[in-house]
C-alpha cells in the first residue's frame, strides 16, 4: 500500500497571489494548505500555521493585499508514488512538516497529509494500540477572561496554531485557533471596507496591542466554544476516525476523572505510525 491509495488532487494558488487572498481561499476551501502555481509549474506550499505565524508577528507597513505570498511559502517536498504510509510519516517527523508532494519535477499529482496519515491507521490499526501510547501530555493553555494581545502572544511564543481555554474554575470551556483569528480578522475588515474582503495592516497588528482591539478583547469573546475529546484508553484507530470525523488536527485527551490529561494530534498519529 502506498500514499497515492490515500493522496488527494491538490488545490492552488497562483505565485502572484496576496496573503490576504491566501486566507480566504484557505476559509473558503476548508483546507489547511495550497500548492503555489506559476506557469504551470508547481513551485512552492503554504500553509495555515505559516500564514498565523506571519499574520500576527509581521511588523511590515504594508497591507496584506499588497504582500506576496512568495514572502512565507515553503519548498514543496516531493516522494516518489511508491512511496508508503509508514515512510511518508517517518519524513514528515524528521522535517517538522505536515504535507507530501506526490510527483517530480515540478508538477504535483497528489497531496500527502497527516489526515491521509490519519485514515490509513484508522482503517489499518483497529485494536492495536491506545491513546495513552501515543498522546502528549503537555498542552498549553489560557483563560476566558485573558485579553486577546497576551493568547496571540502565547501562540506566537510557543509556535502553536491553537490553544486551549479554561474559565475560572480551571473547566476546559474552548479553543482558540488561528482559523478563529483569520474570521475575526475577516469581520473586523468588513465593518472597514464594504467594497469586499480587506485585512488592514491596523486591524492585525490590533491582536497584539494592550491599548486597542487586542486588550478589550477577551479570549472567551473570539474562542470556539466546546471541545471535543477523547478517552486516555480509547483505541488508538477510534481516535483517528474521530479527528477525521470532526476534520481537526487534535483532540483533548481526558484522564479517568475526565480531567485533561494531554493531546492527541495528527502529529501524534505519525509518531504512532513510525513506531509500530
Amino acid at each position: 500500500m502506498s500514499v497515492t491509495d490515500f493522496s488527494n488532487k491538490p488545490i492552488s494558488i497562483l505565485k502572484n497571489s496576496s496573503i490576504s487572498d491566501a486566507i480566504r481561499m484557505l476559509l473558503n476551501t476548508k483546507v489547511s494548505r495550497l500548492v503555489v502555481v506559476d506557469n504551470g509549474k508547481h513551485v512552492g506550499i503554504i500553509t495555515e500555521k505559516d500564514i498565523g505565524l506571519f499574520l500576527f508577528s509581521e511588523t511590515s507597513i504594508q497591507g496584506l493585499e499588497d504582500i506576496p505570498i512568495t514572502k512565507i511559502m515553503k519548498p514543496i517536498i516531493f516522494v516518489d508514488k511508491e512511496t508508503t504510509p509508514k515512510e511518508s510519516a517517518k519524513i514528515m517527523i524528521e522535517k517538522g512538516i505536515s504535507s507530501l508532494a506526490i510527483g517530480e519535477n515540478e508538477e504535483v499529482k497528489g497531496i500527502f497529509t497527516k489526515s491521509d496519515l490519519t485514515r490509513f491507521v484508522a482503517d489499518n490499526f483497529s485494536g492495536k494500540k491506545k491513546v495513552v501510547d501515543f498522546m502528549t501530555h503537555d498542552y498549553e493553555f489560557t483563560h476566558t477572561a485573558a485579553p486577546l494581545y497576551k493568547v496571540v502572544r502565547k501562540m506566537l511564543e510557543k509556535k502553536i496554531s491553537r490553544i486551549i481555554v479554561k474559565n475560572q474554575n480551571e473547566e476546559a470551556v474552548g479553543i482558540i485557533s488561528f482559523r478563529d483569528l483569520f474570521r475575526i480578522s475577516i469581520e473586523l475588515g468588513s465593518e472597514e471596507d464594504y467594497s469586499g474582503f480587506n485585512i488592514t495592516d491596523h486591524i492585525r497588528h490590533g491582536f497584539l496591542s494592550k491599548e486597542g482591539f487586542g486588550n478589550i478583547s477577551l479570549a472567551r469573546d473570539i474562542m470556539t466554544k466546546g471541545l471535543i475529546t477523547v478517552k486516555f484508553n480509547e483505541d488508538l484507530a477510534v481516535a483517528c476516525e474521530i479527528l477525521l470525523e470532526n476534520n481537526v488536527s487534535g483532540l483533548v485527551v481526558l484522564d479517568g476523572n475526565n480531567g485533561i490529561s494531554g493531546i492527541f494530534s495528527k502529529t501524534d498519529v505519525a509518531k504512532a505510525l513510525v513506531s509500530v
